[in-house]
């Protein structure tokens, strides 16, 4: 990605935060991450958005699926009162969770030369990304502590952010992990919409670089 490229990223990244989020500590957040790598990090190491500027790009892919997600399927009938939920979802709650969902990405990847066998099988070295975590206490959970460094947030939008993996984050973790998942699902119509929002957009919307 180019610098300009980037930086109109940064721009329209920090504008729908302008735009949706009045939080109190907003500003303070954004400050923080500009300290950051985020405006340039990669999403990913290898699968997708694995790009210099991949995770600013994700978030806000993110963010619009999850708005289209509501306003098309969700919103209707939760004001119909055909839903099991009564309480519309506010786009603030929509933009905190999906814009901050994968701080935990911040800081974490670097640049690293690898190797690999060419089309004539000989070894040749190729320039991709790593993971270097240095605080392992979990994925979203890791999310979830930064953001409320600078905000606070209500229930809603802390099950997201935590539960935005869905079922890739509780396939291996037992059954505690899948209840508590279960249980989140069925106390905010959030949850649902973020981790759709998140597989759509990672799968459907974004490609991997081959390096």
């Amino acid at each position: 990605m180019t610098e300009n490229a980037i930086n109109q990223q940064k721009e329209q990244f920090l504008s729908l935060c302008r735009q949706y989020i009045k939080r109190a500590g907003i500003d303070e957040l954004l400050a923080w991450l500009d300290t950051t790598d985020f405006y340039r990090a990669p999403s990913s190491t290898r699968f997708h958005l694995n790009e210099e500027g991949g995770l600013c790009r994700h978030v806000m892919n993110v963010f619009d699926t999850a708005m289209k997600i509501y306003k098309n399927c969700a919103e209707e009938p939760i004001a119909a009162g055909t839903s099991p939920f009564t309480k519309p979802v506010s786009e603030e709650s929509i933009a905190i969770a999906c814009l901050f969902h994968d701080l935990c990405k911040v800081g974490v990847y670097r640049r690293a030369e690898k190797f690999r066998k060419n089309d004539k099988g000989q070894w040749e070295t190729y320039l991709s990304w790593e993971m270097q975590e240095s605080f392992p206490i979990g994925h979203a959970e890791k999310s979830l502590m930064i953001v409320r460094k600078y905000m606070e947030l209500n229930l809603d939008e802390a099950l997201a952010i935590r539960w935005h993996m869905g079922m890739f984050d509780v396939g291996e973790s037992g059954s505690f992990n899948r209840r508590a998942f279960y249980d989140a699902t069925e106390l905010s119509p959030l949850v649902c919409i973020v981790s759709s929002a998140d597989f759509v957009a990672s799968k459907c919307l974004e490609k991997t670089t081959e390096y």
